[in-house]
């Protein structure tokens, strides 16, 4: 049985095809794309809430960022589509990353906000000792995603923040020179989610890239 139960997990869907996949941030719920949604216009718009965040309930034990990625596999299975454009910031990032090296044919292009492959060790400690720090902080901060780069297939648009701090920044930098296909974008004006302070001007990249 998957370590993550793909049942518990309530999609919502807006739009029609082609499917964009949106894995929220650590901490956020699907509510944090809200501000994207003028891109059902062009395509599904496919969210949920990853476990012990909003209507996802926390598992009975620990998990890996490989087992959430395991799940959208499931959870895509579940609704019959094969392959997907995916988008994901901060946690939901790395489990894009993830996703997209362990099930390279059902990536079609792929959208990274705010994340790394892996976090650094001042970013570590301040998340593990975070008020409410609980297994998705624990996951994130165990994940090291550095030797997945070089197999994610997929054309790969990296944003972040221009404010971020410089472990991040250095993060998105690897990200885009690793990918055989990544590309990187500083967001001005943003200081640690693109998508939050600045949902317009992504949405407009974004339409453009998976357009392409």
């Amino acid at each position: 049985m998957p370590a993550l139960d793909a049942s518990l997990i309530r999609l919502h869907r807006i739009g029609t095809a082609p499917p964009l996949v949106l894995l929220h941030a650590l901490g956020a719920t699907r509510a944090m794309w809200d501000g994207l949604a003028g891109l059902a216009a062009r395509f599904e718009l496919i969210s949920y809430d990853l476990p012990c965040h909003g209507e996802t309930p926390a598992p009975a034990s620990h998990f890996e960022i490989e087992d959430l990625a395991d799940q959208l596999a499931a959870v895509l299975t579940g609704i019959g589509i094969a392959r997907a454009h995916i988008a994901g910031s901060s946690l939901g990032g790395m489990v894009a990353q993830c996703f997209a090296a362990a099930y390279p044919s059902r990536v079609d292009r792929l959208v990274l906000c705010d994340t790394s492959p892996g976090l650094s060790e001042g970013m570590t400690e301040e998340l593990l000792t975070m008020p409410g720090s609980g297994l998705a902080q624990a996951a994130m901060a165990r994940a090291d995603l550095m030797d997945l780069a070089e197999e994610i297939y997929a054309p790969a648009l990296i944003l972040c923040a221009d404010g971020a701090d410089l472990a991040m920044r250095e993060g998105a930098d690897f990200l885009a020179r690793s990918i055989p296909r990544g590309e990187l974008a500083f967001v001005a004006g943003t200081r640690s989610n693109v998508v939050i302070e600045r949902p317009e001007w992504v949405a407009r990249v974004v339409r453009d890239f998976l357009g392409r």
